[in-house]
């Protein structure tokens, strides 16, 4: 199974952009609103995104990462 595309996010206004660029974008991702796992997973900023290969962007990262697509 293919791993997905993860966005961390509590629904703020980042995180709202994020995510209309990544649907924009058509590209597939699940969001994660779980402040637990992602305390769990040491992410202190949202929106981050996680990567099929594990990596975690920052915002300004994923926004970069997703405008390169």
């Amino acid at each position: 199974m293919e791993k997905k595309i993860l966005l961390y996010t509590t629904h703020c206004p980042k995180c709202r952009i994020l995510e209309k660029k990544l649907t924009d974008k058509g590209i597939e991702f699940e969001k994660i609103d779980d402040t637990a796992k992602m305390a769990e997973l040491g992410i202190e900023e949202v929106p981050a995104l996680e990567l099929p290969s594990g990596i975690v962007l920052s915002y300004y990262q994923a926004v970069r990462y997703v405008n390169g697509r």
